[in-house]
C-alpha cells in the first residue's frame, strides 16, 4: 500500500505512529500480537558515527544482543554456558555467522563497495544512503515494512531493483511516496486529505481514474451547495426587511435564518485536485468549476521569458574526475529554450559535472579535476540551481532569514513584505513557517525553499539535480508546467520517468 498526500498532511507522522516512534496521539493502533515493524529514515543525522554495515546490522533481529554474548564468552567475561549455547544455536539457525559477508555482497549489488560499507554512513551520497535503507529492509525480517520516500536520490537502475524487490517480497509494505513509477506497482493507495483517509483500490492509473470521478462529483456538489447557500442568504436578507411587519414574517425569518445557518455549516470546501491530463478530458462546465474551486498550489514565477537562440553554456570535449577521469569527451551546448538531460548511474559523475559547472560559474576552484576540455559561459548568464541537498549554511537559519541570505548571495536586496508574499506563493504560512529553522522543515518544505532560492536571481539557465524529490503530486505537476513554459535553458538530472518525458530534450548519457 502507498500513502500519499500534500506536504504537511501528516504522512511521515502517521508512519512514525504505526512504527511506534511517535507516541503522542489520541485513539488506538491495533497491532497483531508480536508484530515486528521496521521504519526507514529520510535523514541519518543520529547515525553519524555508524558505518553502513553497523547501521544495517542494528536492524537484524537479536543480532547485536547475541553477538555481545558470543564476544563476552570468547573473551572470558561470561561464564553462563547455557546462554552461550543459546546464542550459538540462534546464530546457526539464522545464518548470522556469515551475515556480514551476505550484507556486503548485497550492498555491492547496489554499487556500494566494501570500503564504503565499512566507512562512515555520513560519507555516502543521498542515493547510496537510499540503497543502505533498502538493504536494511531486506535483512530486518520484519512483518511490516514502513518505507518513507525510498527512491529519492536512487538512479534508474536502483529504482528498477527496488520495484522488483517490492513486487517480489512477501512482507507487508506501507510506503510513503509520490514517485509515480513506484505507485504503478502498489495494490492500494491511501490519500491523506482534509484530515481524512481516502482509500483507492489499485495502482496509480486506477487512483487517477477514481480520483477524477470522485472530484468531479465533489465539484458539482460543492457548486450546488454554494447555489443553495446564495438562495438561502437572499431569503434571509428579504426576511430581515419584512420581519417588522407582522408576527408571521418574524416566524418565517427565524425559520429561514436557521436554514441558512445549517446550509452554511454544511458548506465546507473540500480539497480538489485532478491531474492535468484528466482535466483536459473534463467537459467545459465541470472544468470551469474545477478551475474556480481547485486546491491552491505553489505559484512558480520563472521570470525568464526570453526565447532567443543565444548560447548560454558550452561543454567541449570535457574529461572530468578526481585521481582519474570519471568520464571523457563529453560535448553539449545549451541555448535559450534548450533542455539537456544528463543520464547515468549513481557515481558515474552526473553531480560532479553539475558541481564543476557551478564552481566555474561562481569563479571558485572545483573539487574535481578537468583533465581535458572546456566549460564556456555566455557573459550575461544567470544560473539558478536546485541541489540534491541544501547547502549546510542555510540549515540553522530561520526560513525568512534563509530567503534573505539567498537573495543576498546574488547581490540582491529584498524586504520583509516581499518575503512574506513569496512564502504565501509557495504555500508557507508567512507568520508561523517564517520562524521555522530550515533544518526543522519537512522534506517537501525544504524542496519548496530550494525552488524559492533557485528563482531568486531571475535565472536564464537552470541546473536541476533531482528536483522532484520530496515534492507532492500537485507541486510536481506545477513545477513541470512552469519548466515547460520557461524560456531559458535547462540542464537537469532526474530519475523520474514522467518528469523526463514532460521536459524532454537532448540526452547525454555518462
Amino acid at each position: 500500500m502507498a500513502l500519499i498526500g500534500r506536504n504537511g498532511q501528516g504522512k511521515t507522522t502517521l508512519l512514525n505512529i504505526i512504527g511506534e516512534v511517535d507516541t503522542d496521539f489520541e485513539g488506538s493502533v491495533n497491532r497483531r500480537k508480536k508484530l515486528k515493524t521496521v521504519l526507514t529514515k529520510q535523514e541519518h543525522f543520529i547515525d553519524a558515527k555508524l558505518t553502513a554495515l553497523e547501521y544495517i546490522l542494528n536492524s537484524v533481529p537479536h543480532y547485536s544482543e547475541f553477538k555481545k554474548i558470543l564476544n563476552k564468552f570468547e573473551q572470558g567475561h561470561l561464564d553462563d554456558t547455557h546462554l552461550y549455547m543459546e546464542a550459538v544455536e540462534y546464530f546457526s539457525d539464522n545464518g548470522y555467522y556469515h551475515i556480514d559477508d551476505l550484507i556486503l555482497g548485497t550492498l555491492s549489488n547496489f554499487q556500494i563497495s566494501a570500503s564504503q560499507a565499512l566507512g562512515p554512513l555520513t560519507s555516502l551520497s543521498g542515493g547510496e544512503k537510499r540503497f543502505v535503507e533498502l538493504v536494511r529492509m531486506m535483512y530486518s525480517k520484519a512483518d511490516l515494512l514502513l518505507i518513507d520516500e525510498p527512491t529519492n536520490h536512487m538512479d534508474y537502475v536502483g529504482k528498477a531493483q527496488f520495484i522488483a524487490w517490492m513486487k517480489a517480497t512477501k512482507e507487508g509494505i506501507l510506503v510513503v511516496t509520490h514517485d509515480r513509477d513506484v505507485l504503478q506497482y502498489v495494490d492500494r493507495i491511501i490519500e491523506l486529505k482534509d484530515r481524512n483517509i481516502h482509500s483507492f483500490k489499485g495502482n496509480y492509473d486506477d487512483y487517477l481514474k477514481q480520483n477524477t470521478a470522485n472530484t468531479k462529483n465533489s465539484v458539482v456538489e460543492y457548486h450546488n451547495q454554494l447555489n443553495r447557500l446564495a438562495i438561502a442568504k437572499k431569503r434571509v436578507e428579504w426576511g430581515l426587511q419584512m420581519r417588522a411587519k407582522s408576527k408571521a414574517w418574524r416566524i418565517k425569518y427565524d425559520h429561514w435564518l436557521r436554514d441558512y445557518e445549517k446550509i452554511k455549516a454544511e458548506t465546507v470546501k473540500p480539497s480538489f485536485w485532478i491531474d492535468q491530463e484528466s482535466v483536459e478530458e473534463l467537459d467545459v462546465v465541470v472544468s470551469n468549476a474545477y478551475q474556480k474551486f481547485k486546491e491552491k498550489n505553489i505559484k512558480i514565477n520563472t521570470h525568464d521569458n526570453e526565447k532567443q537562440a543565444r548560447r548560454l553554456l558550452a561543454i567541449k570535449n570535457l574529461s572530468l574526475g578526481y585521481v582519474m577521469p570519471l568520464f571523457t569527451q563529453v560535448n553539449f551546448k545549451i541555448n535559450h529554450a534548450t533542455r539537456v538531460f544528463i543520464k547515468g548511474r549513481n557515481g558515474a559523475g552526473k553531480s560532479t559535472l553539475v558541481q564543476t559547472i557551478l564552481a566555474y560559474y561562481r569563479n571558485q576552484q572545483p573539487k574535481a579535476t578537468i583533465f581535458a576540455g572546456q566549460i564556456e559561459f555566455e557573459t550575461s548568464i544567470r544560473v539558478g540551481e536546485y541541489e540534491q541537498e541544501i547547502d549546510p549554511k542555510y540549515l540553522p537559519l530561520k526560513l525568512e532569514d534563509a530567503i534573505y541570505r539567498a537573495y543576498e548571495s546574488y547581490g540582491l536586496s529584498i524586504d520583509n513584505q516581499s518575503i512574506k508574499g513569496i512564502l504565501a506563493e509557495y504555500l508557507f504560512d508567512p507568520i508561523i513557517d517564517a520562524q521555522q529553522k530550515i533544518s526543522n522543515l519537512s522534506g517537501g518544505q525544504k524542496a519548496r525553499f530550494q525552488l524559492i532560492k533557485m528563482f531568486a536571481n531571475k535565472p536564464n539557465l537552470l541546473i536541476l539535480d533531482e528536483p522532484t524529490n520530496h515534492l507532492d503530486l500537485p507541486s510536481i505537476e506545477e513545477l513541470e508546467t512552469a519548466l515547460q513554459n520557461y524560456g531559458g535553458g535547462i540542464l537537469y538530472i532526474s530519475h523520474d520517468t514522467n518528469f523526463i518525458r514532460k521536459l524532454g530534450g537532448e540526452t547525454i548519457e555518462i
